[in-house]
């Protein structure tokens, strides 16, 4: 008999940080997935919800209870577009089996035992493309929803270089010849949300 799989809300209690973050994945793991044909919250309007709340968050930690305020409502909106999305994919679980719905980017209930955390991931880079570095994994990541990779240039800050939803076509573009990049990436999901960084690797973009 097949198990009901249930998808948990449990990120209405995140921290604003922490939900937001939750917001890029589902959106990066719900954008082209076939599975997910009928989505009530768009990508487009879902992701205008989650820029909105980011850049409330920006706002309200410099600004006064008026952009407090915006903040608690730009969250409210976005875990009501969550939530109307999460239905939408618990309506389809008697179809879908336990990997499909994670593909979504939302965490289930049930999923056979309580998770534990991700393994670190261990990566190696390639400069065969030019103006573009692509990192590929050694081993895939048992249980990781999607990959999250950085990239700085010397001891500068790390910069965001998006969240992939699988293991192809991790890869960050228009860089500049001839300079060399750091790069690290960890895996997200497990019961504390993110892996461990991997080891920084560095090398130069042709």
């Amino acid at each position: 008999m097949k198990k009901n799989i249930r998808i948990a809300l449990w990120f209405a209690t995140y921290g604003k940080n922490d939900l937001n973050s939750f917001a890029i994945l589902v959106i990066v793991c719900l954008k082209n997935n076939v599975l997910f044909p009928n989505l009530p919250v768009t990508i487009a309007a879902l992701t205008a919800l989650q820029t909105g709340y980011q850049d409330s968050i920006t706002a309200a930690a410099q600004g006064g209870q008026k952009e407090t305020a915006a903040q608690a409502e730009a969250r409210e909106a976005l875990v009501s577009g969550l939530r109307q999305n999460g239905a939408y994919i618990q309506s389809l679980t008697p179809t879908l089996t336990l990997s499909q719905v994670l593909s979504s980017g939302y965490d289930v209930t049930n999923s056979g035992g309580t998770p534990g955390p991700l393994a670190q991931p261990v990566i190696t880079l390639d400069n065969s493309v030019s103006t573009q570095l692509s990192a590929y994994l050694f081993a895939a990541v048992a249980g990781a929803k999607a990959y999250q990779l950085q990239y700085c240039t010397g001891t500068g800050s790390w910069l965001e270089a998006g969240i992939f939803p699988n293991t192809r076509g991790i890869a960050i573009k228009n860089l500049t010849p001839g300079t060399i990049y750091n790069v690290r990436l960890r895996c997200v999901g497990g019961s504390t949300q993110y892996s461990e960084w991997s080891a920084t690797v560095s090398l130069m973009c042709t």
